[in-house]
Parts: structure tokens; sequence; C-alpha cells
């Protein structure tokens, strides 16, 4: 992990981009489910947030790191038939894929933290 000062002109410019899309991520499909569904139940922004705050849980505490260099027949992701381990790490692939977003969001979540507090 690279060392973070709040004080550097690159870390506040990737502070802000990654704040932004944070706050894109987090909050843009509230925005629209509150504003395209014509008639919001009371438990919809429930569950949204539920399973918000749960996915941002599990992409702070898994870590998933597939072994790129075999993924499949010549590097590329074209099923060897004689390996399981290709699957596997296809399979590993995707969900540290599905997690990257929430880990931004997290280590975001966590930079801003520590530059509001040393400010």
């Amino acid at each position: 992990m690279s060392d973070f000062n709040p004080r550097s002109g690159k870390s506040l410019i990737g502070l802000t981009l990654g704040l932004v899309f944070s706050l894109a991520f987090v909050f843009g499909p509230f925005i629209a489910l509150m504003v395209y569904v014509p008639d919001v139940q009371p438990w919809i922004p429930i569950t949204y947030w539920l399973f918000m705050v749960i996915y941002l849980m599990a992409s702070f505490t898994i870590n998933v790191t597939p072994d790129t260099s075999n993924l499949g027949l010549g590097g590329t992701m074209i099923n060897n038939p004689f390996s399981f381990e290709d699957d596997h790490n296809r399979a590993m692939l995707k969900v540290a894929l599905f997690l990257w977003p929430g880990k931004v969001v997290c280590w975001t979540l966590g930079r801003t933290y520590r530059a509001i507090r040393g400010a």
C-alpha cells in the first residue's frame, strides 16, 4: 500500500476522484430508485441500504487473489478442458471484479476520514 499524504497534490486529486466515484456508486442507484419507481414502498430504501452495507462489509473483508497467469488456454478466458484450476481462477476473477467497486468505496472512506482527522 502506498503512503498517503493528505497535503500532497496527487493524493488530493486521487482522493477527490475516489470520493466522487464513491458517492456516485453509493447514492446513484438510490436516487434513481427514488426518482424512477412510481410508488416507493417503505421497505425498499431500507432493503437497499441494508444490502449496500452488507456489500461494502463483504468487499472490505473478502480478499480474492486469482492466479491471472492460469485463466484458460493461452492465457485467455477460453476453457481448458484438461484443467480445473482455470475454472477456479476465472470464478475468483469474477468475484474480485464484483467486489472491486466496494473496495474503492471503503478505501476512499478510510482515506477521507484520515484526511479530515489530520486537518
